[in-house]
Parts: C-alpha cells; sequence; structure tokens
C-alpha cells in the first residue's frame, strides 16, 4: 500500500481503508431495519417514527411503483424537501430496482423538464407543496405522480413548525396513502454493486446542469466513510438540516445515519430556533450544516444560555466555511469544526479534516481509499509545493455524465495509470497533506493581470465587524480588464452605524491592500443562493457584465 503524505496526521485509531460490502441501497435500510426495529429511525417535529414502521412503508411503496410497471434501469424522480417521506421514497425506488433521480425542489420548470426528458423519467414522487411543477411534467411527459403531504407525518408538534407545512395544499396524481397502503409481495432489487444506482444532477452555477451518474458502491462508499469517520453509532441523532436532495446532506444527514442504525431528527426547511430545540429536546449529537445555516444560527439571542452539551460532531460541507464563522461555532459547542470537501461527482465527500488535527479554511485530507493531487491546469503534470488544480481518485467517483461522453472524458485525466477527477478547484497541499481550496478556476477575477481569487476575499471581508455575508465578483471595468467588486450584507450594527459603502471600501483598502481588496462595495438585503444553500456567485457574476 502507498504511504501518503497526509498519514501523518492521519487518526491513529482508524484505518487507511474500508471493506465496502457487496450490498445495494435498499441493503443498507433493510439490514439497519432488521437490527434496530424498534428503534426511533426519524424523529419529526416531535413524531416519532420506529425503524420497522418506515421499513413497512417503504416495502409497500415499493412494491407499488413495481405495480406501475417500473423496472431496473428506469428513472424516477424525488421532488421534495426534507421529510420522512424522502428517505421512504429513496429506499422505494432503489427497492424496485429503478434509478433515483434527485432533483431540486428549487427547479424553474425548463430545468425540470431537460431533466426529466434527459433521463427518459417513468415517474416521480413529490408532495403537495412543490405539485406545480410536476403536474406540468405529468402533462408534458405523462410522467406517473404519486404525491403526499408533509403534514401527513407529523402528530403532536414540539418545537416550531413551519406554516407551509400544516397548511391545506392540492393533492395531484397518485395519493401517497394509496401508494403505501398494505401489500403482498418479495423486495428483490436485482441490483448489482456496479449497476447504475444514482442520478444526481451539477447545481448548474456553471452552465446548464449535467446528471452524475453514481453506482449502488459509489453511493454506499460515501455514507459508510462519513460513518466511520465521524464514530457515528446506533446511539447517535442526527440533525437531517442539510438538504437531502443535494449530495453533502445525502450522504452525512441521512445515509450515513442509516447505515449505522442511528436516529435522523428531520428539518424540513431550517429554522434557527426550531434547530435548538430539536438539539435541546431530542439530545442530537451531529451537525453538518452549509454556510448560510451557521450565519442564522449565529445570529440568535442569547445562545450561552441554551444547552448544546449533547452535540459530538459539528463540521461544515457544500461550500467553504468562513473562518471567522467556524471559529464562532468552536466556542459556542466547545468542540472542533470540522471541515469537508466533496463534489456531486464524487457523491459527497472525498476530504475531511481529522477532528484532532483540524485546520480552519482548510478542507482536509483524502478519505479512506482515496488519492488526491495538485496539478497544472495548464499542462496537466504533477506539480508540488505550488497552487493548481486538485484532482481526487476513489471509491465513490461518478460512473460519467448521462448522455455527455466528450464532457466525460473530459473530467478525468490519467495520471500513472490511475484515473483521476478533475475537480475544478484551484488549491494547494501542505506538508502534512492537508489540502486547501484558494477558489474555483472558473470564478478568477483577472485584474490587470494579476489573479484574484474572490473565496479568499470573501473570508478577509468577513473580519469587518459589521459585516454579515460577503460574495466577491469581478465586474467589467476598461482600465484594468476586470475589477473587484463586493456585495455585501450588513450586521444589523452596521445599518445602525449608517455606514457607508465607501467606508467599507476605505477599510478593505487598509486591511487587504494591494490590487486585491474591492475597489467597489454594493449594499444589498440579502445574497442569492442556490438550492443547496451555497451563495450562486455565477448569478452575481452573469449580473455585473450583463449590466454593461
Amino acid at each position: 500500500m502507498e504511504h501518503y503524505k497526509w498519514f501523518r496526521i492521519w487518526p491513529n485509531y482508524l484505518p487507511y481503508t474500508i471493506d465496502y460490502p457487496d450490498m445495494n441501497i435498499w441493503k443498507m435500510m433493510e439490514i439497519s431495519s432488521t437490527l434496530y426495529g424498534s428503534k426511533d429511525a426519524i424523529i419529526y417535529y416531535g413524531h416519532r417514527i420506529k425503524y420497522r414502521d418506515i421499513y413497512t412503508d417503504i416495502n409497500n411503496l415499493s412494491l407499488f411503483i413495481k405495480s406501475k410497471g417500473i423496472k431496473k434501469g428506469d428513472r424516477v424522480g424525488i421532488m421534495m424537501l426534507n421529510s420522512p417521506q424522502f428517505i421512504i421514497s429513496f429506499f422505494a425506488i432503489a427497492g424496485a430496482g429503478a434509478t433515483i433521480v434527485l432533483m431540486s425542489p428549487a427547479l424553474d420548470y425548463s430545468t425540470a423538464s431537460y431533466i426529466a426528458k434527459e433521463t427518459g423519467m417513468k415517474m416521480i414522487i413529490t408532495t403537495s407543496e412543490l405539485i406545480k411543477i410536476p403536474e406540468k411534467l405529468h402533462d408534458e411527459l405523462n410522467i406517473i405522480i404519486i404525491c403526499g403531504n408533509l403534514r401527513d407525518y407529523i402528530k403532536k408538534p414540539d418545537i416550531p413548525v413551519p406554516e407551509f407545512i400544516t397548511a391545506e395544499h392540492k393533492i395531484a396524481g397518485i395519493p401517497w396513502e394509496e401508494a403505501i397502503k398494505k401489500r403482498e409481495g418479495k423486495i428483490d432489487p436485482n441490483s448489482e454493486m456496479d449497476d447504475e444506482a444514482l442520478i444526481a444532477y451539477t447545481s448548474g452555477t456553471t452552465g446548464i446542469p449535467k446528471g452524475c451518474v453514481h453506482t449502488n458502491k459509489s453511493v454506499i462508499a460515501n455514507a459508510i466513510g462519513a460513518s466511520v469517520w465521524r464514530r457515528l453509532t446506533s446511539s447517535a441523532n442526527e440533525l437531517g438540516a442539510a438538504p437531502f436532495f443535494h449530495v453533502t446532506g445525502l450522504a452525512f444527514s441521512m445515509l450515513s445515519p442509516i447505515y449505522s442504525g442511528a436516529t435522523i431528527t428531520i428539518l424540513t426547511r431550517w429554522n434557527s430556533e426550531a434547530a435548538i430545540q430539536a438539539i435541546e429536546k431530542y439530545r442530537v449529537t451531529h451537525f453538518v450544516s452549509v454556510a448560510p445555516m451557521i450565519v442564522d444560527l449565529l445570529n440568535q439571542k442569547d445562545l450561552n444560555k441554551r444547552d448544546f452539551s449533547s452535540i459530538r460532531f459539528i463540521g461544515g460541507g457544500g461550500a467553504a466555511m468562513p473562518k471567522v464563522l467556524a471559529e464562532k461555532m468552536e466556542e459556542l459547542f466547545n468542540i472542533p469544526f470540522v471541515e469537508g470537501y466533496g463534489m456531486t461527482e464524487a457523491m459527497g465527500q472525498t476530504h475531511i479534516n481529522p477532528p484532532e488535527h483540524r485546520k480552519l479554511q482548510c478542507i482536509g485530507i483524502p478519505q479512506f481509499g482515496y488519492d488526491a493531487k495538485i496539478i497544472s491546469p495548464e499542462t496537466g503534470k504533477v506539480v508540488e509545493n505550488e497552487i493548481g488544480e486538485i484532482v481526487v481518485n476513489g471509491p465513490s467517483i461518478f460512473k460519467g455524465y448521462l448522455n455527455k461522453p466528450e464532457d466525460t472524458e473530459n473530467a478525468f485525466i490519467s495520471i500513472n495509470g490511475k484515473k483521476f477527477l478533475r475537480t475544478g478547484d484551484i488549491g494547494y497541499m501542505d506538508d502534512e497533506g492537508s489540502f486547501f481550496v484558494v477558489d474555483r478556476l472558473k470564478r478568477m477575477i483577472n485584474r490587470a493581470g494579476f489573479k484574484v481569487w474572490p473565496a479568499e476575499i470573501d473570508n478577509l471581508m468577513l473580519r469587518h465587524p459589521d459585516i454579515l455575508e460577503v460574495c466577491t465578483v469581478g465586474t467589467p471595468d476598461p482600465r484594468v480588464g476586470e475589477e473587484v467588486k463586493a456585495f455585501v450584507v450588513l450586521k444589523e450594527s452596521g445599518k445602525n452605524k449608517n455606514i457607508s459603502e465607501e467606508e467599507i471600501v476605505a477599510w478593505a483598502r487598509e486591511n487587504i491592500g494591494g490590487y486585491k481588496y474591492p475597489h467597489m462595495v454594493e449594499f444589498t438585503d440579502s445574497l442569492p443562493k442556490t438550492a443547496s444553500g451555497k451563495v450562486d456567485w455565477k448569478k452575481l457574476q452573469d449580473n455585473e457584465r450583463n449590466n454593461l
């Protein structure tokens, strides 16, 4: 076995690799339901659902899906927010031998139609508050709809519930109650480790979304890695707040606890007070978040009076976590903030920090059985002690982009006979094998021939005591080509001081300086976000270029 540089800081209680079981996605739930049948699988706003009960609904729904002619190789969409129905649908589709297609609830119709056509989607499972787009897909493409109500799995809520969950919504298609009725039959998905199991679409911030085709093995490998690294056992309680339709939330907040036989406390929509009450009442132990959740949580009052003593692991993924936020989280929870890194093409994390050796603003070290290198974006050659493109090889890397052989070919590079995925992220590796992301290759600002990395500027700007959120972009400029501009959301303290945009520029000139600092600042009430919670820098960047 090759001895990698990052083994120097590898946790001494963990092996370097994992022997993954020969099973499909369905088997993961079947085994946990058998072993932990009388244990809570889900807590949904106070309603507790046992593993044996959720398995019954999964079994019945899977048999119903098959009764509608769905078979191995067919694609079935899930368009839902975090909910018991999402988990049930996910495993029921797998049990039918079909391919799961993850669909963001925030999709516009044209993108949803594009995904449905590209995948040849036969069925879509949704909930009533999102029914408009599935209805249109049915009218256009004759796609079968199964539709439920989120409130059906809420009995006596004991934490705040979003109003839209309890509101009355129209049902279209086959009602959920009909689909999960008791049925006799045996589940046999006939799906092997290397068979297609799931298609997850990229967020589209760099163009038309592409379908990443994953196998049973790539999905399961990521879930197991997330469990073992975080020492997540059957006694754990995971806060299921990160979106399940995105690979970070799916791997860490849903599949990892199910593999371990743990409990998932589900929040359908992020709300800081609901999250805090859930942590206090249900004794949540593990919490993986994205930056906007942390910003909101840390903005709440009297946090020092709340009880976070049950938390054993906090971490972040999906987008870089600003240092100032991670430090505040560590102060609040009194444990290390563990940052990770991954992408849709890798079904989640490829890197994660060792909890005992965490570094802030660092994506960590390659996970179990992964290899990673830094290459020159121009030549493709491996470079040492330089900034370059991060490339990865490992057990959860996708098969390729659906119906896009040229894009698939361009996504990989061969190094010494080994196939590596080109991430498109620019970064470097330090002397201990820890990796750091500088920025997206496509996001770089070229100011008068000098490279400016917006993510670096974002983190520096957040040191200003009155800035809540920031996003740096390049704006066309006849003198320097691209000028550095920052969109800034002020804290209430800044608004109360009537601080001006010019004052922020002056602060940046003094504290960042050189050619890097934002020469232009624009205040905004909020930053646009993608459905997975990332700041949509591409939208801001495009707006700047289109406003010429």
